[in-house]
């Protein structure tokens, strides 16, 4: 009797593990994309809580991140880029608003596609700060992140980080 494995058994072990490969690797992109995640939100909590600290010494927003007092890496391989491995983080006063708001956003480019975590702190005449967070498209400047369009690899990622809620998550 001849030992070993048919061709058909053969080839249904294939198909087996192509339609488990097939089911497992977008969870696997959508993980990896929430630990990428997790990185950015973590230094952008960082900036969020100094620029704070720095209003409420200076009655200003800071201007860039040499005044904070806290460390913020930069891009490996850039003297001028700051953020992570990642991620590319950048501050500043959206334009066309008042000295009231003040923007952190990180912009992550996957492939072709490009999405942004931006945290929009908003100073009420009372002196009291808000901070709302959200996920959309990376070439907006607003003090919100805009509809995402329905298929595009932003709506994808920011769906994965925020469980579906993309803004105040």
């Amino acid at each position: 009797m001849n030992k070993g494995f048919t061709l058909i058994e053969l080839l249904v072990v294939v198909l087996i593990i192509g339609i488990l490969s097939a089911v497992a690797l977008p969870q696997y992109t959508t993980a990896v994309e929430k630990a990428r995640s997790a990185e950015a939100l973590t230094l952008m909590s960082s900036i969020r809580y100094a620029a704070e600290r720095y209003r409420l010494q200076k009655d200003a927003w800071p201007a860039s991140f040499n005044v904070l007092d806290v460390e913020i890496p930069k891009v490996p391989g850039s003297t001028t880029n700051y953020g992570g491995k990642n991620f590319t983080v950048t501050t500043g006063s959206p334009s066309g608003t008042t000295g009231s708001t003040f923007v952190i956003t990180a912009v992550r480019s996957v492939n072709k596609d490009k999405y942004a975590l931006k945290t929009v702190m908003t100073e009420a005449s009372d002196g009291t700060i808000t901070a709302v967070r959200c996920c959309g498209i990376s070439t907006d400047t607003s003090t919100s992140c805009g509809t995402l369009a329905s298929g595009s690899g932003a709506e994808k990622y920011c769906s994965a980080i925020t469980s579906g809620k993309n803004s105040d998550f």
